[in-house]
Order: structure tokens, then sequence, then C-alpha cells
């Protein structure tokens, strides 16, 4: 069997984060199970970048797939040409400016969430103001964007070729979480084929006591408690709350100390932002952490408290879209609206960061064989077995 592979995630946005996560990790559990009895290709994009988390030339290369330029070629065309009989998509949402149609093959897609659909229904954007990063007329532009429902007409538009491939009888559509399956269902009645769900697995995570960082290598020596903070710089993780939070918290706890990812700029010699980690580092800023803060306002299902519970690292979390889905009774929740609900739990979890240890080491196993028998699933759909 000849088979297309998405690498168009390894590129996207720099590569990094929950996209290039999944496809590496999906990639590997095909390549590991009937790798000698097919041919591989893989879409690439020449007029991105090679990726942060994985160099997608030097992958292809280690594991003899053919890449296919998808700048130079139509998808139609690589699939006619190299007589394809599956085409993978891992995030269909990247594909929306690709053309997807005449392509001949059977075909599975993933669409991991719609948030920016939902953000079009919900308004969210005039409530994301940050004051540390945007100026007036940013937020100026932002309000004529949605009030225009220029980026409404903009994301219908993005979505009606992945919409009408999800359509197709040869189109097997796959989401991460139930709470996505539901969206799709909602937002998209026309789609009479079935969703399935197959929870995100997570990838290989490489486990070393050196720390490259500096920056996190100090911080963890002092043995200074510390919240963790990842993607800061993406809006709708809501970095903005959580910051506007945490001067409260050094009132009442003095020698607190709060790490991000990517947020850009510092707020107090207390706050530490990083702008990359490597794989080997996220692991130590997970395990050291006191607790993982995931106040994001959407999420198709969030890898990071599940990585961070690998270490017994409890999180506090937003109670919206995947997040109680997947996170179940293992974490202590709060509004991502309101900052006295993420004070509140964020108080509980630093008095007493143990309060969910049970509950995490259950939850974890739970997740685990939840992730590892939708995998078998969706192989046995990808092989026909």
């Amino acid at each position: 069997m000849n088979i297309l592979l998405d690498f168009i995630p390894f590129q996207e946005a720099g590569g990094v984060g929950g996209a290039a996560g999944f496809t590496q990790a999906i990639t590997n559990a095909i390549l590991n199970y009937q790798q000698a009895r097919h041919t591989f290709y893989a879409v690439c994009d020449s007029q991105m970048g090679v990726g942060r988390l994985v160099d997608y030339q030097a992958f292809a290369r280690e594991h003899n797939i053919i890449l296919q330029d998808v700048a130079k070629t139509s998808l139609a065309t690589i699939v006619q040409q190299n007589n394809i009989d599956l085409f993978l998509i891992f995030i269909g949402q990247f594909y929306k400016n690709y053309a997807l149609q005449n392509i001949s093959c059977r075909t599975i897609v993933f669409i991991h969430d719609i948030f920016d659909i939902e953000r079009n229904d919900n308004l969210i954007d005039l409530s994301i103001y940050d004051k540390n990063k945007d100026s007036l007329w940013q937020q100026a532009k932002r309000y004529i964007n949605i009030f225009s429902k220029r980026w409404e007409k903009q994301t219908q538009q993005g979505y009606k070729n992945i919409i009408a491939l999800c359509q197709q009888t040869t189109t097997t559509l796959y989401t991460v979480s139930n709470y996505t399956k539901n969206a799709l269902e909602y937002y998209f009645p026309e789609i009479k084929n079935e969703i399935k769900v197959c929870y995100s697995p997570l990838r290989e995570a490489p486990q070393t006591e050196a720390i490259e960082n500096e920056a996190l290598r100090q911080l963890i020596l002092s043995g200074k408690p510390f919240l963790l903070l990842l993607a800061a710089n993406r809006r709708y993780k809501n970095a903005r709350n959580l910051l506007k939070v945490f001067p409260r918290l050094k009132r009442r706890f003095s020698d607190l100390h709060l790490l991000t990812l990517k947020y850009g700029s510092i707020i107090d010699a207390q706050h530490i932002d990083i702008p990359f980690l490597s794989d080997a580092d996220l692991q130590n800023a997970y395990r050291h952490a006191h607790a993982l803060v995931f106040p994001s306002f959407f999420e198709g299902f969030g890898y990071p408290p599940v990585e961070a519970m690998r270490y017994g690292t409890p999180t506090i979390a937003a109670n919206v879209t995947s997040i109680p889905e997947v996170l179940a009774n293992a974490a202590i929740y709060f509004s991502p609206f309101y900052p006295a609900d993420i004070y509140k739990a964020a108080v509980q979890i630093l008095e007493n960061k143990d309060v969910l240890k049970e509950q995490l080491r259950c939850r974890y196993t739970e997740i685990i064989d939840r992730q590892n028998s939708d995998l078998a699933r969706f192989l046995a759909d990808v092989f026909n077995q």
C-alpha cells in the first residue's frame, strides 16, 4: 500500500506545540506498526520552515519517506502520480488554503478543534485585551474585524474545502475528544459520515537531569515554588488573566515564581519568561513545577496537563471545552473569565500540592489506557483490519 503522510504540522507556526507533537506520535505509531510492508510518502511545503520540534527533512531521510512538495504540485496530482492508496491528514485545519478537490484515494482526516468557528460565535475576542502587550489600536482593529464579520467570513470560507472533503464517502473523519465531536456535529450538520474519537497519543519524552536553559536551571536549583504556563504568546491560552492574578498570589506566597513560555515580556522580578525549551528541559519544568496552570479558553484535547500528570504535577485548569472531559476529577477547576476564581484555585493547590495525588495517579492510568485502545482502533482503520 502507498501511504501519503502529513508533515505540514511539523512546519506550521514554527513546528512547535501540540500539533507537531501529535503528528510525531501518530506517525511513529504508523511506521512502527507495519513499515516494511508499505511505501510511505509525505506532504510538505517548501515555502515553510522545517520545524523546531521535528526536522521533517531529517525525519524523512531516517525513515525512507519520499517527500512531496505541495507548493509545487497539487495534492490531487501527488495522489495520482504516486498511486496513493491512503492519504492521512493529521491536522485538517492546516489544509484550509490547499486545493482538496479531486483527491481520488481513501482519506483519513483529523480535525482537532474548531475554535476559530466558536470564537466568532461566542465573540470571545471582545474580552481578551492584554494591557501588557496590546495597543489601543490593536484592540480597535480586533473590534472592527469582529463587528464587520470579516473574521467570520474568512473562517467560513476557509472551512469549505476541508468540510467538503469530510463529506465524501471515501473519507473517514476523526477528532481527539468528545467535545470536538459534538462541536463538529453542531456547527457542521451537513457531515453525515461517522465522526470517530481518538484521544491524542502521548509522544515519547526524553528524560535527563541535565538542564540546558540557564534560567530554568537557576529557578529549579533555587528550590522556590513556581507555577508553569505554556504557549503564553497565544491569546486563547489566556495568559492575561493569570498574569493579573500573579501579583495577588505573591502577597500570600512571597517566594512564589511564575514561569511562562513565549509570553514575550515579564511583569516583575519573580516572573521568568523563556522563549523556547527543548523537550528534555520541558520535562524538567513539568517535574519541578508546583503546579501547571491551564487557563485556556479553547482546547481540542490539551496535552500539557496529561504530560504534567506523568510526574505527579497537579493542574489548575479552565472548566471549558474538552478540559474537564480529559482531566475528569484530576484537576482543580476555575472559570477562565474570572481572575478571582483563578486565584481561589491557585491558593488551594499552593497550600496543598498533594491534594490531588491519588486522583492524578488514577486518571493518568485511565488516560493512557484510553489513548492506547484508541490508537489501536485507529491503526486498524489505517491498515483495513
